[in-house]
């Protein structure tokens, strides 16, 4: 058995040994060395943190820990999102994940009153083990909005598919804008994040017990000084345009539009405004589908009321995976307070942005 060790990384000092160990280990390895910058060197609300295992003296390990300004209720404090579980391929079991998890638990800086995650199924594992709470689950929601993509799969060698995707599809864009009314409301797509954010998040009341701070400060760290993506943000105006009643912020990946943020705190119409207006965009773009994935927040009512259907479902309520349905994935929380009820006891407003990347 080697011999296991866990220290705290020097951010600068052991950038590339993390960054080695990230290339071999995880799953995503584009601009790791941005990522690394963006999310734990330059984030204006703390830098990260990183945990190193060691074998015999050779690194073969991290874990990470981003911050995160969030709201509960009135107030406003840090969390920590864990990250970044990489061990390499020979020792991939229980011991050394577990040492990495509690070195992150035992040692993460005062200041972090919540640490989260939303893990892969080996992750969860470790995390349910160490002490973590499975808080809920985070569903995907979709809507189809060219049905020749995917029919596409089908029918690409039948001569009559080129007619009958284009058929299919005209119908049901026909469909979808029927009854669409105009009103006072407008949306558009906006190039930056300016002071009607401020006054958007400032007028939000209590009603979400846990939220990610989504000021203007930091929703241009998240989207738009993120080197992982390219976003897009959507808001919902007023008439004369002074103020931001909504925003959506979604991006582009595989013909399909990834909705990673979503607030209208002035209730289901200007939701449903906002969802409608984004499907109408996404079509003109000529993308084939949206996706939404949150908590049960606020927010599933209204998809399904415009036309998103839920992809996921609960491990425990259908084994394996069926081609129509996957596993939804589940938010772990572990406080650190010494109080006997928990911080946040009720719900938890996550989208996909909550997410580290």
């Amino acid at each position: 058995m080697p011999d296991y060790a866990v220290f705290p990384a020097d951010l600068e000092k052991d950038r590339q040994v993390i960054i080695d160990l990230w290339r071999r280990n995880l799953v995503d390895i584009g601009h790791l060395e941005e990522k690394y910058d963006w999310h734990f060197l330059n984030n204006p609300f703390g830098s990260g943190q990183i945990w190193i295992l060691e074998a015999d003296g050779q690194p073969i390990g991290t874990t990470s820990l981003g911050m995160r300004p969030l709201k509960i209720r009135d107030t406003v404090t840090t969390a920590g999102v864990a990250c970044d579980l990489a061990v390499n391929k020979e020792h991939r079991f229980l011991q050394p994940a577990l040492m990495l998890q509690r070195a992150l638990l035992s040692s993460a800086r005062a200041g972090i009153q919540i640490l989260y995650g939303v893990p892969n199924p080996g992750g969860a594992s470790v995390m349910k083990y160490v002490g973590y709470r499975e808080f809920c689950c985070v569903h995907r929601y979709a809507k189809v909005l060219r049905f020749s993509h995917y029919l596409h799969r089908f029918w690409k060698f039948d001569a009559m598919f080129p007619f009958v995707g284009r058929l299919a599809d005209q119908g049901f864009g026909a469909l979808q804008s029927f009854g669409r009314r105009k009103d006072r409301r407008y949306a558009q797509v906006l190039p930056c994040f300016d002071e009607r954010f401020d006054e958007l998040w400032s007028g939000l009341s209590s009603e979400h017990p846990a939220l990610t701070v989504r000021d203007r400060r930091f929703l241009k760290w998240r989207y738009q000084e993120c080197p992982l993506r390219q976003y897009k943000t959507l808001g919902l105006l007023t008439e004369d345009e002074s103020r931001l009643l909504g925003y959506l912020i979604y991006y582009v990946e595989d013909h399909s539009a990834l909705c990673v943020d979503l607030l209208a705190p002035g209730g289901p119409e200007d939701l449903g405004c906002l969802l409608s207006s984004w499907a109408a965009l996404a079509w003109g773009d000529g993308l084939a589908s949206l996706s939404v994935s949150c908590s049960d927040s606020a927010l599933p009512a209204t998809l399904v009321r415009q036309g998103f259907m839920r992809r996921s479902v609960a491990p425990a309520s259908k084994p394996g995976r069926t081609p129509r349905l996957e596993h939804c994935k589940t938010l772990f929380t572990h406080e650190r307070h010494s109080g006997t009820e928990p911080a946040v006891a009720d719900s938890w407003y996550y989208t996909e942005g909550d997410s580290p990347y």
